[in-house]
């Protein structure tokens, strides 16, 4: 029983587990995965971080605010130790003027912030400015006047205690927060590092296990070759004697003393001796031109004649099944080809095109020229060809689907042969099918 070595670093198929077939893939979703939610926590923590700047910011603005009431409050007090004077007078103006653009800058930033404490402040300047007009203008503050300045300005002050401590909670909130984020997406990122680093070595591993296994496929591709031209030259000896010795004897069976039904029996072997050594011919074939060996006898070709030439030796298949084989020509020129090889490429053609054409269809063959290429074209009515199929329809043993299911005698190597035989002559080979409608086969062979 032959066994299969297995390469260096890779497990035996029954051995590889679903993570082992798609593990890059894997690998690719969670450096994806990794790499969208690092962006995404940073991103997060950015804002949190600019949301705590933005609130300690806010912080500041009412503590000056604050700090700006506080001196409002003090110029009465100094009224009635020091007397009423222009200066004093001047330098409350201005301290109004400046807590009226802290209060403005607090509600520039946060207008609910501003909302909550508007009336309070609003209260507490006109307590304030009625108590300091009163001392400039009778050098003293009464009690209730003093009294309704300290009510406001505590209201005030509680308010303002209120919102500094909402902002220092928030930022207490905010700064962890955005650590926290900040750290994940630092984690994150070395995920996504070691990922990647990961994905990188597997792929260096696979490149080097995909050149093993190139190396491994050429070799076994070099053994099959060698292995089928060295047992298609092996068989060709013997069915070469195989067939002249029944060749002689069939040619004259009253010396050989043969009944008929010995010759019946003789004349099967020799069919399938011929269908043998057609194939072992087909092998060999096969095999140089894999090799790149496939010799040309290159001269001067009518295409035309050539294709004449093939109708009428498949005219008997065709009419034996009733299918019409017509033959249109318009080359009118020669090329340079071996005649050999291009009639082989042409029977292949047309015989596989009758093959699978049911009774009663039709087989249409054409030449032609394009430019400076000569056109061989074989049609016809058959079942068509899946285009799955098309794809491999010139792999060496590839048999389509129908041909399997109908039963239809090959070995699959005839239009191997045949895409052989047109590469060598620096040609190409195409097909066209619609499914259960036809087929057409197009060689286009250089002129010059």
């Amino acid at each position: 029983m032959t066994t299969i070595e297995a390469l260096p670093g890779v497990s035996p198929p029954g051995e590889v587990g679903w993570f082992g077939a798609h593990k890059q893939r894997v690998l690719y979703v969670l450096a994806a995965c990794a790499l969208v939610a690092a962006v995404g926590a940073a991103t997060i923590g950015g804002f949190r971080l600019h949301h705590a700047a933005v609130v300690e910011r806010q912080a500041l603005r009412t503590q000056e605010l604050a700090g700006a009431v506080a001196r409002l409050q003090n110029f009465a007090p100094q009224l009635e130790d020091k007397g009423a004077t222009h200066r004093l007078a001047a330098d409350r103006r201005q301290a109004l003027a400046a807590a009226n653009r802290l209060f403005e800058n607090v509600a520039a930033h946060d207008r609910a912030e501003s909302d909550r404490l508007r009336i309070a402040y609003r209260d507490f300047v006109a307590a304030s400015t009625g108590e300091f007009d009163q001392a400039m203008t009778t050098g003293r503050i009464s009690a209730p006047q003093q009294g309704a300045a300290d009510r406001t300005l505590g209201r005030f002050d509680e308010l303002l205690s209120v919102e500094v401590n909402r902002l220092a909670a928030t930022v207490k909130r905010a700064n962890p927060d955005a650590r926290l984020a900040l750290i994940t997406a630092a984690a994150l990122a070395g995920l996504l590092v070691a990922l990647l680093i990961l994905q990188f070595e597997l792929q260096r591993r696979a490149g080097r296990i995909d050149r093993d296994n190139a190396a491994r496929a050429q070799e076994l591709s070099r053994l099959r070759e060698a292995l089928v031209a060295t047992v298609s030259h092996e068989l060709r000896t013997p069915l070469t004697s195989i067939v002249g010795y029944l060749d002689l004897i069939l040619d004259e069976p009253e010396i050989a003393n043969l009944t008929a039904e010995q010759q019946g029996f003789l004349a099967v072997v020799q069919r399938n001796a011929d269908r043998l050594q057609s194939l072992v011919g087909d092998l060999l074939l096969v095999a140089e031109a894999d090799g790149g060996r496939l010799a040309l006898d290159i001269q001067e070709v009518d295409l035309d004649q050539l294709a004449a030439t093939c109708v009428e030796s498949a005219r008997p298949a065709a009419d034996a099944r009733r299918i019409e084989l017509t033959l249109a020509q318009g080359i009118g020129r020669r090329i340079q080809g071996d005649p050999t090889r291009l009639e082989q490429m042409m029977d292949n053609l047309v015989s596989n095109a009758i093959k699978f054409t049911p009774e009663g269809g039709r087989v249409d063959v054409r030449t032609g020229f394009n430019h400076d290429h000569a056109l061989f074209e074989v049609s016809d009515t058959g079942p068509g060809i899946a285009a799955p199929d098309q794809a491999h329809l010139f792999d060496r043993f590839f048999r389509t689907r129908s041909a399997i299911d109908g039963a239809v005698k090959g070995t699959g190597l005839g239009l191997a042969i045949t895409k052989a035989i047109v590469d060598a002559h620096r040609g190409t080979i195409t097909v066209e099918s619609s499914l259960g409608k036809h087929s057409t086969f197009r060689v286009s062979l250089p002129a010059t």
